[in-house]
């Protein structure tokens, strides 16, 4: 193995620059050292192709030139940013100004429409409702108020009784929102289309649209005796946007439009009326874009307040114009700007040259004397000036010829022991690489052969070692779950059961514990262990995992544990387990207050089946009674099969004693029903033993035994009844039956 001298691998190093310095001839090698061969290729290795790579004087240009680029845009960019918020600062103050005359004169024009026709209400024409004196006085004032296309008044029942013109004298109006909003006050109304008045009116270009006005005509009294109505021609806000805005609005290339409140232009030019345009949630918010059939739009919004009386009406003046217009002078800007900065550029690309040009010179002259070189130590390199920093480079390349020579030889030597040294290491970590891989051989044979399940899985959860088991038991390729997370591996289900046990094995505390695991269709109980893989610092790399089949042993335990609870006859509840049931159910009854009831039963005349019919016929009748007894009670009551044909029920949540009664009767009505068995009917009946309690104070054997006296009594009168046992909860010392 050849250990590369700075010469052989590094192209720009210290040393291969130094090599063309030439200050002095290269050392002799040391006696007994002999220096390695050169290589004229490998030393001129470092020298790059004429044009590989850019020079100092292109690198310099460029860098001068993106720096005065850099500092031409940004300047460009601020400049512009600063001459288009003017611009749009401009756009703002003028269309806001007017936006808000237009609303004053708005607000005004209406106000002074409302204020007449209230000072017209005041009449005492209207007050005297005299239909023909009315109905003159209204033709006079509409000469003198024609922007009002309709004038009439109608009685507290909504009948017009007279209208300038007669229009809609008779007429019923009393479902119009102007008189309905008279009834509470003087009313202005939003504008709205002609609802009635649209065939009696003369024909105009464009459709009828009023303002509507009510005034309340009151008594002396102040009660209501009419009310004067009137509609206003929206032709008079169409005239005023006429004279007082338009001439405006042509000066700024602008237009102005009225909004209602749902954003439908009402007052406009005639291909934006009707249209509906979206307003912001601030009406006076400031510029915004606005884009309308295909145009960029500047738009200022302007809310309506009313003025005086006039409450106004909640209408928007929107002021647009044109983008294109508003920043024209912009534009225009922009473009001198531009030019001049190209010009700039221009003219900074030959300075920039030059004085590129100018400060890599002497870095070139060094650049062609090592070009000519092939060795570092070959001659000396000329000495360059133009600035300080060129010289001091020039020196200490000179002082790097002589230290390469001496390095030269320190190097042969130590790459021939350095050989010597690596062909023995590599021996040795061959032979040692041999053991290590017959080693985990024949761990592999081991494990891959015990009936175990054998894992190790690292601090990160990840599976790095699967023994064959996997494969017979889980179906798993061991080579496919490398690598894997153990979630991934086994699902959520399982690693869910397995994750306290697993964490804590990771913090260093060996784990043992059972889990239930379906694969491949066989259901496994596993005994699994975790092992922590301690490092010396006692920090945990991973686990040790080792699980062991004991399904036989768990089915041995659960069926052992089965046969020992229940009764095999009937599958119902043995004594063993009706003890554990009743204590529980006592329990219960302390914490809820409630009763708890025992039913003690055995079947009447049992030993006369079995003597006359044989045990197979008994076991008949046995189950019978077990399978109507279940069926007749609730889901929640245990009923249990103490020994021979002795049954007790358990029932619990019951409000009082009483409870006991029906469902006893019901049993006995229940077991009662006709059987046939082997052929030959059998009358089954049963007596019943009842107790109560709350189980405040009595114990279970206590509880048992009044209700077994209570089966006795059952049995003394006369069999197929049942008795209740006298105690605290009966509240009586008698013995009730059924």
């Amino acid at each position: 193995m050849q250990i590369a001298t700075p010469d052989e691998t590094s192209p720009h190093s210290a040393d291969a620059l130094g090599a063309a310095s030439g200050a002095m001839p290269p050392a002799s090698p040391p006696a007994g050292l002999t220096a390695p061969p050169r290589d004229a290729a490998a030393e001129t290795a470092f020298v790059p192709q004429r044009g590989s790579r850019a020079s100092m004087g292109r690198w310099l240009t460029a860098v001068v030139l993106s720096a005065v680029a850099m500092a031409l845009l940004s300047s460009v960019v601020l400049i512009e940013n600063f001459a288009r918020a003017h611009a749009e600062r401009r756009a703002v103050q003028s269309l806001r100004q007017v936006g808000i005359d237009f609303r004053d004169a708005l607000d005004r024009g209406m106000a002074q429409q409302f204020k007449e026709v209230r000072v017209l209400a005041q009449l005492d024409t209207f007050r005297g409702l005299d239909a023909a004196e009315m109905r003159r006085a209204l033709d006079q004032i509409q000469i003198g108020f024609d922007h009002f296309a309709w004038l009439g008044v109608a009685d507290t029942n909504g009948k017009v009784l007279a209208a300038a013109g007669g229009l809609l004298e008779g007429v019923d109006v009393s479902q119009r929102p102007w008189f309905q909003g008279a009834q509470r006050g003087p009313f202005v109304g939003d504008i709205h289309a002609a609802v009635l008045l649209e065939r009696l009116l003369p024909r105009q270009s464009d459709p009828w649209r009023f303002v509507d006005f009510a005034i309340p005509l009151l008594d002396n009294n102040g009660r209501l005796r009419g009310v004067f109505g009137a509609h206003l021609s929206w032709s008079w806000a169409r005239q005023i946007k006429s004279e007082l805005i338009d001439a405006t609005m042509a000066s700024h290339q602008a237009d102005a439009l009225i909004l209602s409140k749902a954003g439908l232009v009402i007052l406009g030019a005639a291909n934006m009326e009707g249209k509906k345009l979206a307003l912001p949630p601030d009406a006076a918010a400031g510029l915004r874009r606005q884009r309308f059939e295909g145009v960029d739009y500047f738009a200022i919004s302007v809310p309506t307040q009313g003025y005086g009386p006039y409450p106004g009406l909640g209408w928007t003046v929107m002021v647009r114009q044109p983008v294109s217009v508003a920043l024209q002078d912009y534009d225009q800007l922009r473009k001198q700007i531009v030019l001049s900065a190209l010009i700039l550029l221009a003219l900074a690309v030959p300075l920039c040259w030059w004085q590129a040009r100018r400060l890599a010179r002497p870095l070139n002259q060094l650049s062609r004397a090592i070009t000519n070189r092939q060795h570092l130590g070959d001659a000396a390199l000329p000495e360059v000036g133009g600035y300080r920093e060129a010289a001091v480079l020039s020196h200490a390349l000179t002082e790097l010829a002589r230290r390469q020579a001496q390095q030269d030889a320190s190097l042969a030597q130590l790459n021939a022991s350095l050989e010597e040294r690596v062909r023995s290491r590599t021996l040795a970590l061959e032979d040692a690489m041999q053991r290590q891989e017959a080693s985990e051989r024949r761990l592999r044979t081991i494990t891959d052969n015990l009936p175990v399940l054998i894992a190790y899985i690292d601090a990160e959860q990840r599976l790095r070692f699967l023994n064959a088991t996997f494969r017979t038991w889980l179906g798993t390729e061991p080579e496919a779950a490398l690598g894997r997370t153990l979630l991934e591996t086994i699902g959520p289900v399982l690693y869910e059961q397995r994750q306290p046990a697993l964490k804590g094995a990771l913090a260093g505390v060996r784990q043992r514990f059972e889990a239930r695991s379906e694969s491949n269709g066989v259901v496994r109980d596993l005994l699994t262990e975790y092992v922590p893989d301690l490092r010396p610092d006692g920090t945990v790399a991973g686990v040790y995992t080792l699980s062991t089949d004991v399904t036989a042993f768990k089915q041995v335990e659960r069926e052992l544990d089965q046969l020992s609870r229940v009764d095999p006859l009937t599958t119902l509840p043995n004594r063993r387990q009706f003890d554990q049931r009743l204590s529980e159910a006592l329990a219960r009854a302390r914490r809820s207050g409630k009763i708890l009831a025992l039913m003690f039963m055995d079947l009447d005349r049992f030993k006369q089946v079995n003597d006359s019919l044989g045990h197979a016929a008994g076991d008949v009748v046995l189950q019978t009674f077990a399978e109507r007894v279940r069926g007749a009670v609730r889901e929640t009551d245990v009923l249990c099969r103490l020994a021979g044909d002795e049954f007790v029920l358990i029932v619990e949540n019951l409000i009082g004693p009483a409870d006991v009664g029906p469902m006893a009767q019901k049993l006995l009505d229940v077991v009662s029903a006709p059987l046939m068995v082997m052929g030959s009917p059998v009358a089954m009946t049963t007596s019943i033993g009842i107790a109560c309690t709350s189980a405040e104070s009595e114990s279970e054997v206590a509880f048992l035994a009044r209700a077994d006296d209570a089966l006795y009594a059952a049995k003394a009168a006369g069999r197929a009844c049942w008795r209740l046992a006298p105690g605290p909860v009966s509240g009586s010392t008698e013995t009730p039956w059924g």
